[in-house]
């Protein structure tokens, strides 16, 4: 099956199963305890969710993260999606690109991301490619495909676990790579990012990838989509694949996102950290800024509200979250995003045994780490 029809197929078991994590990590959230406060000391109408990111000045510390693209069908969702991004100053992702070079860089593929940019010229588009592309392409064929998209930075994923599951997938996540991705790095004169699609970045990769001049990471935890389980429906009935996918996903395979953000933020304090998986309203948003992220990203709501609903559907969710966040803030007394992890916070029992038993000092991490070293 080709790139182009596979994302379609993708958007469509989106739509139709349950394919989120099962309790969508709503426990660990809980556990991630802001301290209301009587007198917030600020003024709601003071309350400011305005952040930076690549450079640009966003509304709010969201982004729209990767979808879609490469088939003629998804361009008009790529246009809705930019329409949301350009109208509320929200930093936007595209889907993977590899169907830009599987097509010769075909004017037609192009277009439908390509479309972002057009419209979205004020905020950040980041573009967006798969780590095991780099086994078969190019420096210069890469450089060339944030040229014609016009991108901000490039995001380069990991997806082990939706690859192994996936019918066709790439199975080749060799450390050879991080040597490419180092070249990369150097050679390419956009930022970087290293992200997972949602299963989480653990604090080895990240501790990896940062040594090799990443600044940039985005966790994709396990708490949104199960991409396995994604994957898995997609390979016929009875199949092996089929079943050990569907097994994956019942033990809900992966690291949590409030969990990858701490191990992300203590091994990379100078890193700007994206948190997305399953972030899907402004008060854990809210949370996981004050637990140590710079940003947060969000995917499928959006979609499933815009394709079922809507633009103007999509853009009152998107409105809402922000107020959530703004609500948030102004109920423990912070009048800016950079003011959040600083502001009192208490982990529960679970997490804390976790990120203990991975060799993190709670109490060092919940008074320090958190704020990181560029904030």
């Amino acid at each position: 099956m080709d790139d182009a029809r596979r994302k379609i197929e993708h958007i469509e078991i989106c739509l139709r199963e349950d394919v989120d994590f099962e309790d969508n990590c709503e426990s660990y959230f809980r556990e991630i305890i802001l301290i209301h406060q009587a007198l917030p000391g600020v003024s709601y109408s003071d309350v400011d969710t305005v952040t930076k990111f690549l450079g640009y000045t966003l509304n709010a510390p969201i982004l729209i993260e990767a979808m879609t693209g490469g088939h003629p069908q998804l361009k008009h969702v790529n246009e809705e999606l930019a329409k949301l991004a350009e109208e509320l100053k929200l930093a936007i992702g595209l889907g993977s690109e590899k169907p830009i070079i599987k097509s010769g860089f075909s004017r037609e593929v192009v277009e439908t991301y390509r479309v972002v940019r057009e419209i979205a010229r004020s905020v950040p588009v980041i573009g967006n490619i798969g780590i095991t592309l780099l086994h078969e392409t190019t420096i210069d064929v890469i450089k060339r495909l944030v040229e014609v998209v016009e991108v901000d930075a490039l995001a380069i994923h990991l997806n082990p676990a939706q690859e192994v599951i996936q019918p066709e997938g790439d199975h080749d996540f060799s450390a050879v790579l991080l040597s490419k991705v180092s070249e990369l790095t150097k050679e390419l004169k956009l930022p970087i990012i290293i992200k997972e699609v949602g299963h989480g970045l653990s604090m080895e990769v990240v501790k990896s990838f940062r040594e090799r001049g990443v600044r940039i990471f985005d966790v994709a935890g396990a708490c949104g989509t199960n991409w396995i389980k994604v994957e898995a429906l997609r390979n016929p009935d009875n199949s092996v694949k089929r079943e050990v996918g569907l097994l994956f996903s019942k033990i809900n395979w992966g690291i949590p996102t409030p969990l990858s953000l701490i191990e992300s933020r203590w091994v990379a304090p100078d890193a700007f950290i994206i948190a997305s998986g399953g972030v899907w309203n402004g008060v854990n948003a809210t949370k996981l800024i004050a637990l140590g992220a710079n940003m947060v990203g969000v995917a499928k709501p959006i979609l499933k509200t815009l394709i079922k609903h809507g633009y103007e559907s999509a853009r009152k969710y998107l409105e809402k979250y922000i107020t959530e966040i703004k609500t948030t803030m102004f109920l423990i007394g912070a009048s800016e995003i950079s003011e959040l992890c600083f502001k009192p916070l208490v982990l529960g029992s679970t997490i804390k045994y976790y990120v203990e038993s991975r060799g993190i000092n709670a109490k060092e991490y919940i008074e320090k780490t958190r704020c990181g070293v560029v904030k």
